[in-house]
């Protein structure tokens, strides 16, 4: 049912980063991270016009060579707390291409820092939220925690630890509901969901599971490494 609709695919990929600094530029495979987040959206059926948001010249000039929009994202979206909205927002206002809100456009954003993801990923993440339609607005994928978050501890003001979730805590991982959480991989909404509070819609969202193993996330030169090593075998 996408064929008809406008999709737009994002790749955000800010210069600067204090854990891995130049992370998006580096190589697994061949090739750099830029490069796999593009193919994943590029290579995807029902993705109209892939764009990368970045404040460096080196990944807009990559961006440039291998054929998709290369906009060069504002200061207010480019800052170390600048948030994911940031990005759409910035988005939003570019003159790289045309966006027409009266048709309510999709978008995918597709961070670099999910090499393991596949154009083959983003499809059937879109068929999976093509099951519900037409009243499904928005779709996260999601992978198991290492850890049950029902056993999560914090410290309160009196400088104890008290569980985050004392109704549950102690009972066994069969006795709560199945906890998942959102992997960074793939996220889809309609652009009139993002306007209405300025964030992803995750609440409501469909659920597009996926395992550990292609749930990597790159934040760090460990994170890199062990990438490289599950990517490259």
């Amino acid at each position: 049912m996408f064929l008809r609709d406008h999709v737009y695919a994002i790749v955000p990929a800010r210069g600067g980063s204090k854990g891995l600094p130049g992370k998006n530029l580096l190589k697994i495979g061949g090739k750099t991270l830029i490069e796999r987040a593009i193919e994943s959206a590029r290579d995807c059926l029902y993705v109209d016009a892939p764009l990368v948001s970045s404040d460096d010249d080196a990944i807009l000039d990559e961006a440039l060579r291998l054929g998709v929009i290369n906009h060069r994202r504002d200061e207010f979206a480019s800052q170390d707390d600048s948030t994911a909205g940031d990005v759409i927002r910035d988005f939003l206002h570019a003159t790289d291409v045309e966006i027409d809100p009266s048709v309510d456009p999709w978008i995918v954003y597709l961070q670099p820092t999910s090499p393991a993801r596949t154009a083959d990923m983003v499809e059937a993440a879109f068929d999976v939220l093509s099951e519900h339609q037409p009243h499904a607005k928005s779709l996260v994928s999601v992978t198991h925690p290492p850890k049950s978050p029902y056993w999560t501890l914090t410290v309160g003001v009196d400088g104890r630890l008290h569980p985050l979730f004392p109704e549950v805590y102690g009972l066994n991982r069969q006795q709560n509901d199945e906890a998942f959480m959102p992997n960074g991989a793939i996220y889809i909404f309609k652009l009139s969901e993002f306007l209405k509070t300025g964030k992803f819609p995750i609440d409501g969202a469909v659920p597009f599971f996926m395992s550990a193993e292609d749930s990597i996330d790159i934040d760090t030169l460990e994170d890199f490494e062990r990438a490289k090593a599950s990517l490259e075998r």
